[in-house]
């Protein structure tokens, strides 16, 4: 989604002294969960761009076993933020907001969680990879660690589609 990190975002993606305006029920209504979204969607960019400058700099050939457990550090951090943040979406979060506003969308929505399915064990398997240490995996770690961000950033936009497709609606 749209990449609104900054200083007040990085303090985890909470949305501090706003207020989480809702229907009868007290869920949140589907425009204040697009907008918590984007605030959570910012602090995951932020951490996604920090995990792709990280192996920008990693050179597979100078790969030492510290090197890796290094990245594997970095990695270990993303995925236990992006765990929370596809949480968030599924569970009662933006997800559902969206069948809510337009339950036609409920096939994308399914689509997309499918998507943090695999997203997370694509993830997974490179954080093991990485923390094992072994330097004569490295080429192919830092190959599938790219492929993973990229299927990540494509994800994000088709969430992002998903959710102004259903704000039309609105």
């Amino acid at each position: 989604m749209t990449n609104r990190a900054n200083a007040a975002n990085l303090g985890g993606g909470r949305t501090r002294g706003r207020s989480r305006e809702g229907t009868m029920g007290g869920s949140p209504t589907f425009p204040t969960l697009s907008e918590q979204s984007l605030d959570e969607h910012g602090v995951i960019h932020f951490h996604l761009d920090q995990l792709e400058r990280a192996l920008r700099e990693f050179d597979p050939a100078a790969a030492a076993e510290e090197g890796l457990r290094n990245l594997a550090v970095r990695i270990d951090s993303f995925k236990d933020r992006l765990d929370e943040h596809f949480g968030l979406e599924e569970d009662g979060g933006l997800l559902q907001g969206v069948v809510d506003a337009h339950p036609p969308l409920d096939a994308d929505v399914r689509r997309i969680k499918t998507q943090h399915a695999r997203i997370g064990e694509a993830l997974e398997s490179v954080r093991r990879v990485a923390r094992s240490g072994n330097a004569g995996a490295a080429a192919a770690l830092k190959a599938d660690l790219q492929r993973v961000l990229e299927m990540l950033r494509e994800h994000e936009r088709e969430e992002d589609a998903l959710v102004r497709r259903a704000l039309k609606q609105v």
